[in-house]
């Protein structure tokens, strides 16, 4: 009839699309989005249930230090900052230590003698030449004109700590250098500051004794002298052994300063302590300038040859018992 309406939906595909698929998509979505987070939860696990794809684990990190350590035909030990005696770089003078790739825990590296014995080669050599001007061929065209011009100059005012200064540069240094190392090798537990110090000093004043009786060279003229003074005077025996005492204290000294500017002072004052003490001798007119240049020459090389042997020591050392072999022996 055209007045009545059924209630009954209309027999529709269109109509039963929506009703029927709503369900079926937040269905989906929603297992989608359980599917993600058990996922994300249990990680590999999804890979083990059927029908679902594995999820890409990410790609393996790889060392390429290990890679060059696989390849490396040799190890061979690379810088690493440290070491030395007592786990501190190269404290009280001792060698520097590096890290070998295929090896725990730091090796030491052995010294390099070369510096010490350049600079020993070129203090002889100085020594020698002036040796030669002095002994054979005298040097009053160069030592009467400059030691006039000091004694010209000389104020008595300074004649008192130029004095003191002359005579502390001797035996009061050396005891004075002892001490001090003694006290470094028992704070620190190492040998080398006492026994490096002491046989520096004892060995400059044998070589100054037997240089002074080999050579008898007389003394400036007594007129001349502001202290009373006898012997010989080539080589300055205060410049040899001030010279010698100071560098090898200075060599223990610089092994324990961390700071480049702190070394590079601690080596000017050293070497100013060493021009000074000469200079007093000068300056007292009971030495000649050549027989201070001679002593500054000598004393350097003392104290280098101490310091050569330890190096050489060490370096032995280091070769026979820490540092690996390049090229192992074929068994």
């Amino acid at each position: 009839m055209s007045g009545q309406f059924s209630l009954d939906p209309p027999d529709s595909p269109e109509g039963d699309t929506p009703r029927n698929a709503a369900p079926h998509a937040s269905g989906s979505a929603s297992g989608g989005a359980s599917g993600d987070i058990c996922g994300g939860v249990l990680g590999d696990a999804s890979a083990d249930v059927p029908g679902k794809a594995a999820i890409p684990e990410p790609p393996e990190k790889r060392d390429p230090r290990g890679l060059l350590r696989r390849l490396a035909p040799v190890q061979v030990p690379g810088p690493v900052q440290g070491g030395g005696e007592g786990g501190e770089g190269g404290r009280w003078g001792g060698p520097s230590r590096q890290r070998c790739p295929g090896r725990r825990g730091p090796v030491r590296t052995p010294p390099r003698p070369l510096g010490p014995a350049l600079g020993l080669l070129a203090c002889l050599l100085v020594f020698a030449g002036t040796s030669y001007v002095v002994l054979g061929r005298g040097t009053g065209f160069a030592d009467r004109p400059l030691l006039d011009e000091v004694v010209r100059r000389r104020e008595s005012v300074l004649e008192g700590p130029m004095t003191w200064v002359s005579h502390l540069s001797e035996i009061p240094l050396l005891v004075v250098a002892v001490l001090v190392a003694l006290w470094m090798s028992r704070r620190s537990g190492a040998r080398l500051p006492a026994v490096l110090v002491t046989a520096t000093g004892a060995l400059s004043v044998v070589v100054a004794s037997a240089a002074k009786e080999l050579t008898d060279r007389h003394r400036p003229p007594a007129r001349l002298w502001a202290v009373p003074e006898d012997g010989y005077c080539y080589p300055s025996r205060h410049t040899v052994i001030a010279t010698a005492v100071l560098l090898a204290l200075a060599y223990v000294l610089a092994a324990h300063l961390a700071s480049r500017a702190a070394r590079a002072a601690l080596w000017t004052g050293t070497g100013l302590l060493c021009l000074l003490a000469g200079f007093s001798r000068v300056y007292l007119a009971v030495h000649w300038p050549t027989d201070v240049l001679a002593g500054l020459a000598l004393g350097t090389a003392v104290a280098l040859t101490c310091v050569l042997a330890h190096t050489a020591q060490e370096a032995r050392a280091a070769r026979t018992r820490d540092v690996p072999l390049l090229h192992p022996p074929h068994r």
